[in-house]
C-alpha cells in the first residue's frame, strides 16, 4: 500500500434515521409526568424522587410488579434502590419550558392548567397508556404519601451502609 493510498481527501456523512426508544422520547416522558403528577400527587404536585419512582416503574413489567407488590404487602415486602433517569430530568425541563407543569416551592413539580388540559386529552383516549393509566390509578393518590417514599429512601442509607 503506498503513502497516498492513506489520505483521505474528503469524508463526507449520510443521515440516516435512528429509532429512539420510546423511553427517551421527551414526549413520552412528559406524558407520563402528567400522568403522575395528576392521578397519583396530591395538589398535583410532586417531589423530584417521587417522579423518579413512578418513571421507574413504568419502564418495565417487572418494575410494575415490584412497586405492586410492595404496595399490595402494606410496605412490608422487600424492595429495593429505583433508578433515577436523566430522560426524566430532560422531560421535565421541556415540560417547563413549555409550561405543562412549574416548579413550586423551588422543589416540587406542579401540573398547570395547560399540563390539565393535556391530561384530558391523554385520558379521554383509551387506548393510549392504558397499562400506565391502570397502575397508576391503583396505586392513586394516598398509597405513597411522602412521608412513605422518604422511608422508602431511607432504606438505601440502611441497606448502602450494612453492605
Amino acid at each position: 500500500m503506498e503513502e497516498q493510498d492513506l489520505k483521505i481527501t474528503k469524508l463526507s456523512f449520510i443521515q440516516r434515521p435512528i429509532p429512539i426508544p420510546a423511553d427517551y422520547r421527551p414526549m413520552y416522558k412528559i406524558a407520563l409526568i402528567v400522568l403522575i403528577l395528576r392521578i397519583c400527587c396530591r395538589a398535583e404536585t410532586s417531589s423530584l424522587l417521587k417522579l423518579h419512582l413512578f418513571s421507574w416503574a413504568l419502564t418495565s413489567d417487572d418494575n410494575l410488579t415490584k412497586l405492586r407488590e410492595y404496595v399490595t404487602s402494606n410496605f412490608q415486602s422487600d424492595f429495593s434502590v429505583w433508578g433515577i433517569e436523566p430522560a426524566l430530568n430532560r422531560a421535565l425541563q421541556f415540560s417547563i419550558a413549555e409550561n405543562i407543569c412549574e416548579v413550586a416551592n423551588g422543589k416540587n413539580y406542579k401540573l398547570t392548567e395547560k399540563g390539565n388540559r393535556f391530561y384530558e386529552m391523554i385520558d379521554a383516549d383509551n387506548e393510549l397508556f392504558s397499562k400506565e393509566k391502570t397502575f397508576l390509578k391503583f396505586i392513586g393518590k394516598s398509597k405513597i404519601t411522602d412521608k412513605r417514599l422518604t422511608a422508602m429512601s431511607n432504606q438505601w442509607t440502611i441497606n448502602y451502609d450494612e453492605n
